[in-house]
């Protein structure tokens, strides 16, 4: 079954289930010592840190997300029937339009509607990257924010987080003295702290992301506004002009949307430098 991971009251949790309280009696009372008690607010501390942290990620995803799909409906879907009548109308061929890396990243991206649960992993995986089973338990987890116990475990920067939110899954395996006891409270806080960095990370990276694509759109969207395939029957410059810089920006943009945050390992990947056409709309 699902384990919640008990935030507001996990010191209670953690010491009905035996972890964290040397059962001293005191007038009927259990009575931790002074180290247990301030190592399980350590932990305490780290989970309720992990799960803020977890919650503006999950807010990260959904803003890029959308964005993404934004992007490919408005800008890359009119860019790939714009293509197609110039290239049918002899005005134009594509791969005079766009650089390579990005004439494949634009073959990559699915020209037919995908639904919001196919798009789920985009935000993550890269635009037209599709939910392998591997990664279900970490977008769950950072979709609903629960664990399970018999499930597959959820990896974070090769962190598991199931054995550090529950540490009294292993307190069979701890040596039942005080001493040994705090160590483990503060190895699984550690732990939970390396995961809340990395969801940090993570979301800086989302949000860069999100920016740069979004400067990108609203460039490319003006392009688009003024180009169509009948103004090329003119065999004006300015048509032509207009189509090399579309393709400047919506290339960039494609490459963009298919990059990918996480690799296969589940470890961030490096951002996509800032192409020279990105530093010019910085500049204006």
């Amino acid at each position: 079954m699902p384990f919640f991971i008990p935030f507001a009251v996990g010191g209670l949790v953690l010491t009905a289930l035996g972890l964290g309280a040397k059962k001293v009696w005191d007038q009927g009372r259990v009575v931790e010592s002074p180290a247990l008690a301030q190592a399980r607010e350590r932990h305490a501390a780290a989970l309720g840190a992990l799960k803020s942290a977890r919650l503006r990620v999950r807010t990260g995803l959904a803003s890029y997300g959308e964005r993404q799909a934004r992007a490919r409906a408005e800008v890359v879907e009119p860019l790939r029937g714009l293509l197609a009548r110039l290239e049918r109308w002899e005005h134009a061929k594509r791969e005079d339009v766009l650089p390579p890396e990005a004439l494949a990243a634009l073959e990559a991206l699915p020209s037919e509607p995908v639904s919001r649960a196919a798009r789920r992993a985009w935000p993550l995986l890269g635009a037209g990257a599709p939910v392998t089973p591997g990664w279900e338990p970490v977008l769950t987890w950072m979709e609903r924010g629960w664990l399970q116990e018999d499930a597959a475990p959820v990896v974070l920067d090769g962190v598991s987080l199931f054995e550090a939110a529950a540490p009294w899954a292993a307190a069979s395996t701890v040596e039942d003295t005080d001493e040994a006891r705090v160590r483990q409270l503060d190895a699984c806080a550690a732990t939970l702290r390396q995961a809340t960095e990395f969801l940090e990370a993570l979301l800086t990276r989302l949000t860069s992301l999100e920016t740069r694509v979004g400067a990108l759109q609203s460039r490319a969207e003006v392009q688009l506004t003024y180009l169509d395939a009948a103004s090329f029957e003119q065999d004006g410059p300015e048509p032509r002009e207009r189509l090399g810089r579309l393709g400047l920006l919506v290339g960039r943009l494609v490459v963009l949307l298919r990059a990918p945050v996480l690799g296969p390992d589940g470890r961030l990947q490096p951002e996509p430098p800032v192409s020279p056409e990105e530093a010019a709309l910085a500049q204006t």
